[in-house]
């Protein structure tokens, strides 16, 4: 390669470099919104599951598991 061409080769790719550093806020901001969506979306359905599928007695049993597990859980 010669000097023009590697100049070249270099200017494009400044050029690339920057046009990713410049769209990396948008890449990452969608990827935060559709977790945070996906999230709302799991959580909605999970309190749907509990308030209206499971029975009083299943319920009172699903927090005294997570009660149990939450009080004897090992400390790291």
């Amino acid at each position: 390669m010669s000097a023009f061409q590697k100049i070249i080769f270099a200017l494009i790719a400044i050029v690339a470099f920057v046009g990713l550093i410049m769209n990396l806020d948008t890449f990452l901001l969608s990827i935060t919104n559709t977790i945070i969506t996906m999230l709302v979306v799991v959580g909605v359905i999970y309190a749907l599951y509990f308030f209206f599928f499971l029975t009083e007695d299943q319920r009172k049993y699903k927090k005294a598991v997570w009660k149990n597990k939450w009080k004897y859980r090992r400390r790291k």
